[in-house]
């Protein structure tokens, strides 16, 4: 146990070093030309159900349509399914499957499930180290299929699904792609976001095993709730299903078009609702002379030099009082600097500011605090009195179907997360 402890801490401390390198030494942009579509579950592992409502099931359904999409609009890229049948596959060789095919994307479709039935609405996860107890409860439901498969310890190499330590161990192994993950996975919330009837959760951060070892950006998308009536009957109906596929569609091809025009490859695909591909490029491409025009016009006004003899007439008078105003702008910082930090519990990251009372929200609607990330995300946090307030909101947030969230603090006008 002790050993294991020791492994787990230099892991924690050394590994996002030597990652950190690698990302620096990443291959040159190339295009993308395969990808692989993994439907969770299978076989002699149903996944979650609710009745005869099985998620290996719908899992499959949705992966097939997806695939055939993709195969239709861009006959340039290979898709490959790690299963296009009801049969188990082991977690460990969904992976290789897809390095084999020295795939550019992995894709896995889940269907979530928790014990609060009000729980509802989609998440994206890439691999990484989110300690969170109940994230880590989700993420031991997906893992704990292994027990299924022969010798899973030596396949795993030591990995033990009861184990938060494994966890800590095993999510450290997949941030060479951590950047593209992420891209790709606020794409496809996103996508729900416009499509769907399902509520954007975000995307997030978990230790999944499905994409421990994938040698490509990877994403586990968790299409909604089983165990919630509302995104049950959803993803079970025509509608539903064809929405969800769209998203993911729409999705794949954004993420497409990204990788290939960096790598100066074509862009274009056959299918008629490509047409909608063209047209964001288009809008970009307008909005921008729209922005340099307005700088270019705003720039005379600052510098018209009328103006400059008028300042020379009153320079004294106009002098005064900017030391006034630098005086107390300056004392503001420092009383910043010495100000105790506030705590926040945040629930999710959202592409796009939401109303602070929407149901997504749950029992938090109502009390929701925002703010915009470096990245142009939003933060979607709850305020509390105290760290320990914070720490035990955070508890409360985990159970009531926030998985994942956790404390930050602000200070100086940064929020950082708090251990």
């Amino acid at each position: 146990m002790k050993s294991t402890t020791f492994l787990s801490l230099i892991l924690t401390i050394c590994l996002p070093l030597v990652v950190s390198a690698q990302v620096k030494k990443e291959a040159p942009e190339r295009g993308l030309h395969t990808v692989v579509l993994d439907a969770g579950h299978g076989g002699k592992d149903p996944g979650c159900s609710w009745g005869d409502k099985l998620e290996k099931n719908l899992n499959l359904n949705i992966v097939l349509t997806l695939g055939e999409m993709i195969e239709q609009a861009y006959p340039d890229v290979e898709v490959i399914y790690t299963r296009k049948d009801d049969r188990f596959i082991e977690l460990h060789e969904r992976g290789n499957i897809a390095n084999r095919a020295g795939a550019d994307l992995f894709i896995s479709v889940h269907t979530d499930a928790v014990s609060n039935t009000e729980a509802h609405g989609s998440s994206t996860y890439i691999m990484g180290n989110d300690k969170s107890e109940k994230n880590l409860a989700v993420a031991q439901r997906e893992n704990s299929v292994i027990v299924l498969e022969g010798d899973y310890e030596a396949k795993y190499e030591g990995y033990d699904p009861n184990s938060a330590e494994s966890f800590i161990i095993f999510s450290l192994m997949q941030y060479a792609h951590a950047e593209q993950s992420m891209v790709f996975a606020e794409m496809v919330q996103k996508h729900y976001a416009r499509t769907t009837k399902i509520t954007d959760r975000g995307a997030r951060q978990g230790p999944y095993l499905v994409l421990w070892r994938t040698a490509m950006p990877s994403v586990l998308t968790e299409v909604g709730f089983m165990t919630n009536k509302g995104d049950r009957e959803y993803l079970h109906s025509k509608e539903g299903q064809a929405a969800v596929c769209k998203a993911l569609f729409d999705a794949f091809s954004e993420y497409r078009t990204r990788c290939n025009t960096k790598a100066g490859e074509s862009v274009a695909g056959v299918e008629p609702k490509q047409a909608e591909q063209p047209k964001a490029k288009v809008e970009v491409k307008t909005e921008q002379p729209k922005a340099n025009v307005e700088v270019k016009t705003e720039q005379p006004k600052v510098d018209v030099r009328v103006e400059q003899p008028k300042t020379n007439v009153v320079v004294k008078t106009e002098q005064a009082k900017p030391k006034v105003e630098v005086k107390a702008e300056v004392a503001k910082p420092k009383a910043e600097a010495t100000a105790e930090p506030k705590y926040f519990v945040q629930l999710c990251t959202l592409s796009a500011k939401s109303n602070p009372n929407d149901g997504k929200f749950g029992a938090y609607k109502g009390r929701i605090v925002q703010a915009q990330t470096a990245t142009g995300k939003w933060r979607c946090m709850v305020a509390a009195e105290s760290l320990q307030a914070a720490r035990t909101l955070a508890a409360e947030a985990n159970q009531k179907g926030f998985r994942g969230a956790f404390v930050v603090a602000l200070k100086g006008g940064e929020y950082k997360r708090v251990n």
